[in-house]
């Protein structure tokens, strides 16, 4: 049975929380599907403990595939 890891990056824009810029959007999911990382979740405008407001994205791969 496959193990997965997880990781989450927290997206804001400089124009309010609740604005999304595609394009930064499509930067992050660049960024972590080029590490093997997959976008399981888009939690939007997340109120994130210790962190700036924004939309939480989480991110899962399989346990040795970076």
């Amino acid at each position: 049975m496959p193990k997965f890891e997880y990781t989450t990056e927290v997206l804001t824009s400089m124009v309010g929380r609740d604005k999304l810029r595609v394009d930064d959007l499509e930067d992050v999911l660049g960024k972590y599907g080029a590490d093997g990382w997959e976008l399981v979740s888009l939690i939007l405008d997340a109120d994130v403990r210790a962190k700036r407001d924004g939309h939480l994205l989480v991110f899962k791969r399989e346990v040795g595939s970076s």
